[in-house]
């Protein structure tokens, strides 16, 4: 039935020569041999579609494919009886349904790496046979590619081995069968690409007629006659080192055997077939043991090459990766005399979220932030974990500083709100810095270095916010070490001095007792505490000044208890870094007993966000010391993050309202709404309240008629040196 609708489509038609156009060295899937015919697998799929048809053939030559495209919309020729779909060749072309496929793949030099993602390769040049499929394909993926066209496969990878083109894009058999036909031996395939040639006939579009027959003979072509050809074909490519040796050996024999044994002819011939489709067997499993293994090796470089580059955690650049990123923006900047941005990112008090609720809850902020980050970054921007919390962010062809600054300033939006990790809702905030090249600097080293210098600043500034690099911060950065230097010297020399600030009792009108506050006295001039104390506190050396602190203000606190003055309570600052340490009990033990001294006049302060910090030891450490008669204080309380469960395990006897809320009082609404909030709170949890920074009566009447029961301020007395506390202490105990 079939046949008949040909044959009447046929005659209505009176379609009997077709004229086709072949690409004439596209091996071996079509090509013009020696004698002018027209070869490859594509005639042989002419030839089993036309079959069982009365059409017969004939051939328009042209010297390269670019031509055969042309001559078909010349309507030189009727047929293209092997051609690649594309969006554009379908405006002037019918094609049949696909017929067979192949992956475009890429062709390189041998000490070339494998490519595992070709957009990472988009400067380099590849070279595409000139009107072929490839071109729209990879254009339409890949926008940014450098394509150059070349007159046939062979001139490609004759580019390609010359260094003239970095690869060359087709299909692996096409390019294998050209590396073996030419001797080509120094040009290996480097990658596969997502996408590829379906093959099929194409018929010109005025000729409806024609595309209807050969749709139906391409439809009709079976599985076994498309295989026989595919193989027929492919396993051309194939080159294996196989031992011939036994078989040659073996035909020897046999010759041998022939020559004698004439009888035993067939015999042999038999035997010889069998032998012969044995090692055709073999060869087969080694060709595909090989390509295994081959496509292992493959998989495995793709992987480590990944995992070289890339940080496991969060899939980003590792800073591998990035310097050799930060060295090409460079390079770019140079040539197109342009600048770019670094931004240099920490995630505020980090070590606190490990600490406090464990680091795979660490992990997943980490992983949450990453996400967050890369929402704000364009296609030429690249976002890299160096290492622990810190990442950066390589701005390239920014317009202006304005997108930088823009830039950073949406980071800081990202994080207004919680993140929300498992069931925690963690309030997360950055520090930025920001160098630019090549104003801030022209190596790759002194960005990096600026950018970090910049990261220290804003955390200096209260975290939470961006700088920009410059050279002040640089001055400041040297003078940071000279002080750290100092310090220790300080530490040595014995420097430092203790003042004393009253705590009043303003219910009962007396000294409630005092704090001990560090100063240095350098060459005789007073250094202010906000220079050195951040320092002090960063670099750890604030464990030893504040040892030091305790021995003389416990030493000086005992004298007066002698000489019978009442001094009241003394409150040391204690930094969490001295629970760090298995010894800080035990030395604070042999102190009290060095001095005679009442634990009941001693309170510790301890700051409501250094709480947080390895929680489970604090809580354990603070008990202990608690057990020994010493009260605890909560300093800067209202300015941390910890919550009223949490502070019921602590065993805090008072909350220090911090001075940032008090200033402002009672003028400020929200200010006083937290005071009252705070005081009310204490009550409920049995504590005592003393507010710090009190400077006016004012502030003194509103603290007083909500139920704090002390303060300590300028309004009575600023930190003073222990001469004039003693004469303090007469005169208002008096």
């Amino acid at each position: 039935m079939i046949f008949l609708i040909l044959l009447s489509l046929l005659h209505a038609e009176d379609i009997k020569k077709i004229t086709i156009c072949v690409d004439p060295n596209w091996k071996p899937f079509e090509w013009i041999d020696e004698k002018g015919n027209y070869a490859g697998m594509g005639h042989d799929f002419l030839e089993a579609f036309l079959k069982d048809s009365n059409l017969s053939v004939q051939l328009y030559r042209t010297k390269n494919w670019a031509e055969s495209i042309e001559a078909i919309k010349a309507k030189k020729c009727d047929m293209l009886p092997m051609a690649g779909i594309t969006q554009e060749r379908e405006k002037f072309l019918n094609f049949t349904k696909p017929y067979y496929y192949a992956p475009y793949v890429i062709a390189t030099t041998s000490d070339k790496v494998f490519i595992d993602d070709i957009r990472r390769r988009l400067d380099k040049t590849y070279g595409v046979v000139k009107d072929s499929a490839v071109f729209d394909d990879l254009k339409k993926l890949y926008p940014g590619i450098k394509l150059v066209a070349v007159e046939s496969v062979y001139d490609g990878l004759q580019r390609v081995s010359n260094g003239e083109l970095y690869g060359f894009i087709n299909m692996a058999p096409t390019i294998a069968y050209n590396m073996q036909e030419h001797a080509i031996i120094d040009i290996k395939i480097s990658a596969k690409l997502s996408t590829g040639y379906k093959l099929a006939t194409a018929v010109r579009k005025d000729n409806t007629a024609l595309y209807k027959i050969m749709s139906k003979l391409v439809d009709k072509l079976d599985e076994s006659t498309k295989t026989q050809i595919e193989m027929r074909w492919l396993s051309l490519i194939k080159e294996e080192k196989v031992d011939y040796s036994l078989i040659y050996k073996i035909l020897f024999v046999f010759a041998f055997i022939l020559a004698g044994i004439a009888y035993r002819h067939f015999t042999l011939k038999r035997l010889n077939r069998q032998l012969e489709k044995k090692v055709e067997e073999k060869t087969q499993e080694l060709q595909k043991l090989n390509q295994e293994l081959e496509a292992k090796v493959i998989k495995k470089t793709k992987e480590l090459i990944h995992q070289s580059n890339y940080d496991l955690l969060t899939g980003l650049p590792n800073r591998v990766l990035f310097l050799n990123r930060l060295e090409k923006a460079i390079e770019n900047a140079k040539s197109h005399n342009k600048i770019f941005g670094l931004l240099f990112i920490d995630i505020d008090k980090f070590q606190s979220i490990n600490e406090s609720f464990g680091y795979n809850i660490g992990d997943e902020v980490l992983k949450a932030v990453s996400q967050k980050f890369l929402t704000l970054m364009s296609e030429s921007d690249t976002l890299s974990r160096l290492s622990g919390d810190e990442l950066t962010i390589i701005v390239e062809n920014p317009e202006n500083i304005d997108t930088l600054t823009q830039l950073a300033q949406h980071i800081l939006e990202l994080f207004k709100k919680p993140i929300i990790v498992g069931k925690e809702n963690l309030y997360i905030s950055v520090s930025i810095g920001i160098s630019i090249y090549p104003r801030d600097a022209h190596t790759s080293k002194d960005i990096l270095k600026n950018a970090d210098a910049a990261m220290h600043r804003a955390k200096e500034k209260g975290r939470n916010n961006f700088q920009y690099y410059s050279a002040v911060l640089t001055k400041q950065a040297s003078e940071r070490l000279k002080i750290q230097v100092s310090l220790l010297q300080a530490i040595e020399n014995k420097e430092f001095v203790v003042y004393y600030q009253p705590q009043i009792d303003i219910v009962q009108n007396k000294l409630l007792g005092m704090e001990a506050l560090v100063r240095w006295k350098k060459e005789g001039e007073m250094i202010s505490p906000a220079e050195f104390i951040p320092l002090a506190e960063e670099s750890g050396l604030i464990v030893e000044i504040d040892r030091l602190v305790m021995d003389m203000a416990i030493a000086q606190f005992s004298q007066w208890c002698k000489a019978g003055l009442e001094p009241g309570t003394l409150s040391l600052n204690l930094a969490v870094k001295h629970l760090e340490s298995d010894f800080f009990i035990s030395m604070l033990r042999k102190k009290i007993k060095k001095y005679n001294f009442d634990t009941k006049r001693l309170e510790l302060e301890v700051t409501e966000s250094d709480l947080m910090k390895d929680t489970q030891k604090v809580i354990r450490d603070l008990h202990a010391i608690h057990a020994l008669g010493i009260h605890i204080a909560l300093d800067d309380f209202g300015t941390g993050y910890s919550s009223l469960s949490y502070l019921k395990k602590l065993p805090i006897d008072k909350l220090k309202i911090d001075q940032s809320f008090v200033r402002d009082i009672p003028d400020d609404e929200e200010d006083s709404a937290i005071v009252k909030a705070i005081i009310a709170m204490a009550k409920s949890l049995g504590l005592t309240t003393i507010a710090e920074g009190v400077e006016t009566q004012s502030q003194r009447e509103f603290l007083y008629a909500n139920g704090c029961e002390s303060i300590q301020g300028y309004f009575y007395s600023k930190p003073i040196p222990a001469k004039e506390m003693e004469a303090f202490m007469k005169s208002f105990n008096a």
